[in-house]
């Protein structure tokens, strides 16, 4: 039993951890593709490798009927139209700065459940919710993005694009039990890939740079490890521990975010930066640690 826990907790570490480098991938990758392609390339390799996966095992497809508009509206906001603006967000701020700011889309989807399905708020999560503001508003103020023209609107987009997170958690919270998975992950990835080919317009004109070992290693890494075997880790993990403590977990990614974008990237931490950060991870975990897990992951 003890075992399962330790494998479990490591399967959702492990799994933090590569969403927290995934922002230093794509600011890598993105020095060579622009923002939406960068991300239909992502889709279309998963949705390609994961649909082969399907068949050489001869597993069928198996999803409610029900389901099939929450899988829609998911791929469609939560993934298609999320990492496009997600992309742009990190190309114009620093890598380090636009993983911070995603630990603060739990609490905007409070927000969106309060605003819109009616769910019920705490003292403890207005005290979360206000004390994440705030840590967002020392970051924003911050000369963040290494000085770079439009950081102000990088850290903009990603603040903006939580609305999108909130509608993949809440339409994934309507699928029902007998849609399988992986069934689910395949038909969004498929989705997506389709809804980001007209989303193409605002990349206009294309551009593509020169493909090094990096960028190639960047964009693997994004669609085998973030797209795939992550989120199989965090399914794993999910199985041996209790929901609020995944919840807690993920409150770790933009640790590892500043981590590897300072230890990679080499970019620079401000101490007003460290202090924003430290109030935003302190108001997420005490607005959502106690709530069942709306968490969505990179």
């Amino acid at each position: 039993m003890k075992q399962s826990r330790f494998l479990s907790h490591a399967a959702l570490l492990s799994s933090i951890m590569i969403w927290g480098a995934s922002f230093i991938a794509t600011r890598i990758a993105g020095s060579c593709f622009s923002p939406v392609l960068l991300g239909l390339i992502r889709f279309a390799s998963s949705a390609g490798i994961l649909g082969l996966i399907f068949l050489i095992l001869r597993k069928p497809i198996r999803i409610d009927p029900r389901d099939y508009r929450a899988a829609a509206v998911s791929a469609v906001f939560g993934i298609a139209v999320y990492y496009s603006i997600e992309n742009y967000g990190i190309a114009l701020t620093s890598a380090g700065n636009a993983a911070i700011i995603t630990s603060v889309y739990p609490i905007i989807t409070i927000l969106i459940g309060v605003l819109f399905f009616h769910d019920h708020v705490t003292i403890r999560q207005i005290i979360g919710i206000a004390a994440a503001v705030f840590g967002i508003a020392v970051l924003t103020l911050d000369p963040i993005g290494g000085g770079k023209e439009g950081a102000w609107v990088g850290s903009a987009l990603m603040i903006a694009n939580g609305i999108n997170w909130g509608i993949y958690n809440y339409m994934i919270q309507s699928v029902h039990p007998e849609t399988d998975s992986a069934s689910l992950t395949l038909v969004q990835t498929v989705i997506a890939t389709i809804a980001s080919i007209p989303l193409l317009f605002l990349d206009m004109p294309l551009e593509i740079g020169v493909i090094t070992p990096a960028i190639l290693f960047s964009v693997l890494f994004l669609t085998l490890a973030c797209s795939l075997g992550a989120y199989y880790l965090y399914n794993v993990g999910l199985r041996g521990v209790e929901a609020a403590t995944a919840a807690a977990l993920m409150n770790l990614m933009p640790v590892f975010g500043l981590f590897f974008s300072w230890s990679i990237l080499h970019e620079p931490i401000s101490l007003r930066q460290l202090c924003g950060a430290v109030i935003v991870i302190f108001g997420v975990v005490l607005g959502t640690v106690s709530l069942p897990e709306k968490n969505r992951t990179e």
